[in-house]
């Protein structure tokens, strides 16, 4: 019984590393593929394949207004993916799902994956954010000056509000990083909800101070409230330089939010 036993396991252990060893070189047989020459690839074309490719580069040349050597370069990049699939039974229209007419469009015009906050370097959301809340402070306490002209008391001076909107901007910028990490593998991370938290807390903390400092009374030579028009000034050149510095790193997510706000 025990010898029965072993020659099973040793019969499956076999047809296991002979599985394995057909899944190597299959896996060989595909990477070899994917350095062979566009000349080459297209002999081992299949005749559908070859007529699909045909095709397709014909509708490049009349969709993209492309010549012939042009089209041709578009549709070599596309080679080694079809031999592949073919080799596995798999046609081109399967494989991509779309006629040559409708695949030619696709590769002319591409789908622009939308940007989230992962794909924007820190310095430019930095920036984005704080123009973003010097506008928001701007123009709350240049409102406030228009209604209130007698009591000022209650308002921020200028620095005071420069110095609150950057570090409410930097904070921001990095908020989503801090509750929403990724690993390497871009794959979101959790966090526990005292670390979020933990960080408003900051936040206020570090808020409470920049505003004791900045209030100081030796600072106000440098800190004065400036009439409610200079500030919705301020907020309106901040908010036009937000724009067109968006517009030029088109940066489309969110202002409160790591989505995008259109495709």
């Amino acid at each position: 019984m025990a010898e029965e036993k072993k020659e099973n396991t040793a019969k499956i252990n076999k047809e296991k590393q002979e599985r394995l060893k057909a899944k190597t070189e299959v896996a060989d047989k595909d990477d070899q593929i994917k350095t062979e020459s566009p000349e080459v690839l297209r002999t081992k074309l299949s005749n559908k394949n070859s007529d699909y490719v045909f095709r397709l580069q014909k509708e490049l040349e009349k969709q993209g207004k492309l010549s012939s050597e042009e089209a041709a370069a578009k549709v070599n990049e596309l080679l080694p993916e079809i031999v592949v699939a073919q080799r596995h039974g798999q046609p081109a229209n399967g494989l991509y799902m779309a006629s040559p007419v409708i695949k030619a469009g696709q590769i002319l015009h591409p789908e622009v994956k939308p940007k989230t906050i992962y794909d924007i370097p820190f310095w430019q959301r930095a920036v984005d954010n704080v123009l973003l809340w010097v506008a928001l402070f701007m123009g709350m306490y240049g409102l406030l000056g228009l209604f209130n002209t007698k009591n000022t008391s209650g308002q921020n001076g200028i620095l005071s509000t420069l110095v609150m909107s950057i570090f409410f901007g930097l904070f921001m910028a990095k908020y989503y990083e801090w509750i929403m990490p990724r690993d390497k593998q871009g794959k979101r991370v959790k966090i526990s909800w005292m670390k979020i938290v933990g960080l408003f807390v900051l936040l206020f903390v570090a808020m409470v101070i920049i505003l004791a400092i900045s209030n100081l009374p030796f600072l106000k030579l440098i800190n004065p409230v400036l009439p409610g028009v200079v500030y919705l000034i301020i907020a309106a050149v901040a908010f036009g330089g937000r724009y067109l510095f968006r517009k030029k790193y088109d940066i489309t997510t969110a202002a409160f939010g790591p989505t995008p706000t259109r495709r």
